[in-house]
């Protein structure tokens, strides 16, 4: 069993992300807003699921700031989106999931990040 860990701000989806990835057989811990690279170290998760549009911070800078530090640098990151595409160029994610990757898709990408470690 893979630890997941998913930042998103609107419930509706992060329950529909809960529900997908638990079923897939994947530990799943839940935050609605940014985390702090320590506090994600303690979590030790396999794969970090971060809202490209959370409200306050750019999931884009949250994927910035843990890449940048030496305790997460090394944990995957997806940047999603549920309502819209997301620009690759700049951004430091190890993979980006927009609305027009399939729930199916994220499923298998995670898979695949998850076990690369």
């Amino acid at each position: 069993m893979k630890r997941l860990f998913i930042i998103e701000d609107d419930a509706d989806v992060r329950d529909m992300l809960v529900f997908l990835f638990e079923n897939n057989g994947h530990e799943v811990i839940k935050g609605d807003k940014a985390v702090s690279a320590e506090d994600l170290d303690k979590i030790k998760p396999h794969v970090v699921i971060i809202d490209y549009k959370l409200n306050g911070t750019a999931g884009a800078e949250v994927c910035a700031r843990l890449k940048a530090d030496e305790l997460t640098k090394t944990i995957p990151v997806i940047l999603y989106s549920s309502t819209e595409d997301i620009p690759v160029k700049g951004t430091m994610a190890d993979a980006i999931a927009g609305k027009s990757l399939g729930l199916e898709d994220l499923a298998y990408l995670v898979h695949r990040l998850a076990f690369q470690n």
